[in-house]
């Protein structure tokens, strides 16, 4: 039963939402004659309807009402430079004067891969795709080959794009999917066939002898594990230190090929989560950052592996008409140049003060909540309870970050739905503060909705 404040107050902020933009409601009006619900990203909409945007600059967007908003989504982390940075804008400004895409390989697409294999210690050979989906449908094709298995095996809560094969337990009811040691593998939406996911094993995250128990169970069928470092849609759940280790030595023994799917977790260091953490997969796939901006994704991983994918061999065929193409690679390569060492430490240092100063805001509001994450993506939970995998965070009050949401968008701070807020080399320290004050202007506003709904997060 949904509690009476808590819907008084999303009823409330959400008219005030729309009072401050009746612009957005025209366009979203119009958008619905010719998008089904007005838009074209599942992940984008809310209601009563999402601001349209007019443009980005720097930290912040401009919607076309005429509010600015801090950007801590930097379009689902993607931007790390935030918007129109200036090095890759010219970057594809004189990349377009000289064609968008050529049926044919060019010098660029060798310097971006040649970065991204000195960077990232599972990297020996890479290819490129349009998106992260694309990668890791690769990632699995390519161990599928290689191992002559079918398996895999992936982690509840676990998010690798939206191929059938993979939309399996993404975001599960958790009463209907089984017990820990005997999971349910649930499809997350219509249409996913049902025999994609009879090849598919999930696990707990950080939970090693559960997943020690599958894989033993299951190794001589079991082509791959494949896992977020850390656990990005699931609410930025870290790994205990010994938990990617244990992955390592075990599917090695097994002769399972480990796949790092570094869409999200590339940005941690120069050399993403498998540099920063000291552990080197088979395969890894890359997407969001290494593209600037623009749509990308690659994988790749020893060169024993990837040289299946070499057309001499004729062994397996990967093609895609924009692959690698000139825009993406111009863009991606700026951003990636500009994305050094000293970019790391910034948005590193931002993403800390975010944490900290969050604890802080909790502690004077008298919250005992969590806030997870690591690097430059941090998630705010309402939850009392150490987050070690999906079902901590699905047992979480996670309507009360639906109302947060909505709050901070009447106060000028752009997040994910979810709860996540991402850095960009963008902001500065001023900006991150300024964030963190809406938040805990909304927090404080929000204390007696919390009281009634989760009254275990009053200290």
């Amino acid at each position: 039963m949904m509690k009476k404040r808590f819907t008084a107050a999303m009823e409330k902020v959400k008219l005030a939402y729309a009072q401050e933009r009746p612009l957005s409601e025209k366009l979203h009006k119009e958008a619905r004659r010719f998008l089904p619900g007005g838009d074209t990203r599942t992940a984008t909409f809310f209601l009563p309807y999402p601001n349209f945007i007019e443009r980005g600059s720097g930290a912040y967007l401009y919607d076309v009402d005429g509010h600015r908003l801090l950007d801590f989504q930097n379009n689902y982390t993607s931007l790390i430079h935030g918007h129109g940075h200036r090095q890759t804008a010219e970057a594809v400004q004189k990349q377009i004067s000289l064609g968008s895409a050529y049926a044919a390989p060019f010098e660029a697409q060798t310097r971006l891969a040649s970065l991204l294999t000195e960077r990232f210690p599972g990297l020996e050979l890479v290819r490129f795709t349009n998106s992260g989906t694309e990668a890791n449908m690769h990632a699995l094709r390519i161990a599928r080959a290689y191992t002559g298995k079918a398996k895999i095996i992936k982690t509840e809560g676990g998010y690798h794009g939206t191929t059938d094969v993979f939309e399996a337990s993404v975001d599960p009811n958790i009463k209907k999917a089984g017990t820990l040691d005997q999971m349910k593998v649930i499809p997350e939406s219509r249409g996913v066939s049902a025999n994609a996911l009879k090849d598919v094993l999930v696990v707990p995250f950080n939970d090693i002898e559960r997943t020690r128990a599958v894989i033993e169970g299951n190794y001589r069928e079991t082509a791959c594990l494949i896992i977020e470092p850390i656990m990005g849609s699931a609410g930025q759940i870290t790994p205990m230190k010994e938990y990617l280790a244990f992955l390592r030595d075990i599917t090695r023994n097994y002769h399972i090929l480990l796949i790092f799917d570094e869409v999200v977790t590339g940005r941690l260091s120069l050399g993403g989560a498998q540099k920063f953490y000291g552990v080197t997969p088979d395969i890894t796939t890359l997407g969001k950052i290494i593209g600037g901006g623009t749509p990308v994704g690659a994988f790749g991983g020893k060169r024993e592996i990837m040289e299946l994918y070499d057309p001499k061999q004729k062994k397996m065929y990967h093609s895609g008409t924009f692959n690698g193409n000139a825009l993406t690679v111009a863009a991606g390569l700026a951003a990636m140049e500009c994305y050094d060492q000293e970019a790391v430490d910034h948005v590193n240092r931002l993403g800390r003060l975010f944490a900290e100063e969050m604890r802080e805001i909790y502690h004077r509001l008298g919250l005992n909540m969590k806030v997870s994450g690591e690097g430059s993506i941090y998630n705010i939970l309402f939850t009392d309870r150490e987050v070690r995998n999906y079902r901590d965070v699905a047992a979480s009050h996670e309507e009360l970050n639906k109302l947060l949401y909505m709050l901070l968008l009447t106060k000028g701070v752009f997040n994910a739905e979810r709860g996540m807020f991402c850095m960009s080399t963008a902001m500065e320290e001023r900006d991150v503060r300024f964030g963190l004050q809406q938040v805990e202007i909304a927090l404080a506003e929000m204390l007696p909705v919390i009281e009634e709904v989760g009254p275990e997060l009053i200290i």
